[in-house]
């Protein structure tokens, strides 16, 4: 049987369990809406997809500081990171960033811990973004797996020719190659191409003044249909403000800005493109422990059932402990299959 991977872009998960369930689903052990929404959007997408892999991508301590060594303005709107001062805040707001960093630290430690009895694979590595771990493991995987991307994170469509699958939460199917312009208004191969002159305004990564992509559909209405580089954008934004010059008409400023912004279109390629990760060699190793089974020892349907009982979690959910994690059998029959090949092997 063919391996279905469902590779999860995890701290954007998690963030958005906190967020969406903040207010809610408080027990006796405090407050677990992140892990409930977490856990029970995997669940979610095990059951749907098929999956019988699944691989939880965190992104490490100072995640990024790589890409702040090349632009020191990258994510520095993130108050939280430690590369930049942070904003002022008052007593009450900073006791409330306090209280709020706190909750979503327990209950990322605990998604960890449910994860690890569920045989749920993870890496996470300091100063590692999640982005490039994922991209890796895509590049390093498309081949063998099926995999199925979940991220709400717009980016990981420059990694669609390798011939994934992207579950972006907010839209209602999975998106392919195939199906992309059903959700977008340009061709899949240009997500990079878009995203390097546009800018970031998530990640603080300066764009060119006037050129959204509304602008740059109108004047190459070829990102339409083809792959387009930024190159040869540039090289036809150059021909329309020479043929308005020979016209007698003004340059558009938009185009101008376009070329007068080289440094800074190279300086986006360096931190968007997926196509070559920053990875050190801890993050390396740790791609290739994946290719290793997991280990049964000191995991196991009993160590979760106790955690559950602890966080009141089977409560929440109003169900018991063996309709919940039904769906992660298939997870977890797939690696000990693994881990029973593996042995095999090795006794020959």
């Amino acid at each position: 049987m063919k391996t279905r991977t469902l590779l999860v872009d995890s701290s954007n998960l998690l963030k958005r369990s906190y967020h969406g369930a903040k207010d809610v689903y408080t027990t006796s052990y405090g407050h677990i809406g992140a892990l409930y929404s977490f856990m029970t959007t995997i669940r979610k997408q095990i059951k749907e997809h098929m999956i019988n892999k699944v691989v939880l991508t965190w992104d490490g301590q100072n995640g990024g500081i790589e890409r702040h060594r090349i632009d020191r303005a990258y994510k520095a709107n993130r108050f939280s990171k430690e590369w930049h001062k942070k904003i002022e805040m008052s007593e009450y707001e900073l006791k409330r960033e306090k209280e709020k960093e706190e909750s979503i630290l327990k209950q990322r430690k605990r998604i960890q811990a449910y994860a690890e009895e569920l045989f749920l694979r993870q890496i996470e590595v300091d100063e590692i973004e999640a982005d490039d771990v994922i991209a890796a493991y895509c590049y390093k995987y498309n081949n063998k797996e099926e995999i199925f991307l979940y991220s709400n994170d717009r980016d990981f469509a420059q990694l669609l020719h390798l011939n994934i699958t992207i579950i972006f939460p907010n839209i209602s199917q999975p998106v392919t190659s195939v199906n992309y312009m059903m959700h977008f208004n340009h061709h899949y191969s240009n997500a990079l191409t878009l995203k390097i002159i546009e800018g970031d305004t998530a990640d603080n990564i300066q764009g060119i003044d006037g050129l959204k992509e509304k602008t740059l559909l109108k004047h190459f209405p070829e990102l339409v249909f083809r792959h387009v580089t930024v190159k040869e954008i540039c090289k036809r934004a150059k021909e329309i403000n020479e043929l308005r010059s020979s016209e007698k008409k003004k340059p558009l400023k938009a185009l101008q800005a376009l070329l007068d912004g080289i440094e800074r279109l190279k300086t986006n390629h360096k931190l968007i493109n997926l196509g070559t990760q920053m990875l050190n060699e801890e993050a390396e190793d740790e791609l290739l422990q994946l290719d290793m089974p997991l280990s049964p020892d000191d995991r196991g349907s009993q160590n979760l059932l106790k955690m559950m009982k602890e966080d009141d979690f089977l409560s929440v959910y109003g169900g018991t402990f063996v309709n919940y994690v039904e769906p992660f059998y298939a997870v977890i029959m797939h690696e000990k299959q693994l881990l029973t090949e593996y042995v095999k092997k090795s006794r020959i």
